[in-house]
């Protein structure tokens, strides 16, 4: 088990609801699923265990209060204008499209919101800031994803945060509670790629297990603990 500490610093965003186990934060459209697996024994997301092992992973923020993001103008030195009818923390700034400029999301709007706690993790180890797991649409809003040294940066954590307004008038709402980002404490560890051969006999056995053995990869997990 890895102990993260969380430290909220005194008087900062009290309003903002505690960071919870992923495990808290589960989705019910995940848990319906399941209902309908048990009723008409069709397979759906619910039985894709990495899926469901990757939402399952660290502790989860949700958003701290309904925003609602519009894309007023563009203006010809610093681009577009877009205002929110949330003032002050914890929006603490925004990144410029210059500074993201080629990247997959250009069209978006980044800000960044900052977070009121301070997260520690013994020593080794980092944390994975990043969208929760499963969770956002193609058209959705979206963390950036970063790697913090939390078990040496002792400090709050900004999060960049983009959003999709591509075109004047557009607006975005993003409501208080939902998922806002996931954060999974890994180890440090160098890799090193080789090259190896392929067990032939140890492949035949798994596929045939996969074809005769409904559940074959979940059963593999009994006994691992988490």
């Amino acid at each position: 088990m890895i102990e993260m500490k969380i430290a909220r610093v005194p008087g900062l965003a009290d309003w903002w609801a505690d960071p919870k186990l992923s495990n808290d934060s589960f989705p019910l459209w995940i848990r319906d699923l399941r209902k309908e697996k048990l009723l008409n024994k069709k397979l759906n997301m619910s039985d894709c265990l990495p899926a469901i092992e990757a939402m399952l992973q660290g502790i989860i923020i949700d958003f701290p209060v309904t925003m609602t993001f519009e894309y007023l103008e563009d203006h010809p030195k610093l681009g577009k204008i877009i205002v929110c009818d949330h003032k002050g923390y914890p929006i603490i700034g925004g990144h410029e499209l210059s500074q993201y400029k080629g990247a997959e999301f250009e069209n978006y709007h980044v800000i960044k919101i900052g977070l009121p706690w301070i997260i520690e993790v013994p020593d080794g180890y980092s944390c994975i800031f990043t969208s929760p797991f499963n969770r956002s649409g193609q058209h959705d809003a979206f963390c950036i994803s970063g790697v913090v040294r939390c078990d040496s940066y002792y400090n709050m954590v900004s999060i960049p945060f983009a959003i999709p307004l591509r075109k004047k008038g557009d607006t975005i709402s993003v409501k208080e509670g939902k998922p806002f980002v996931q954060i999974i404490p890994i180890k440090r560890e160098n890799i090193e790629i080789t090259s190896s051969k392929i067990d032939v006999k140890s492949l035949e056995t798994t596929i045939e297990e996969i074809k005769n053995t409904p559940g074959y990869y979940k059963s593999l997990t009994k006994g691992q603990g988490n």
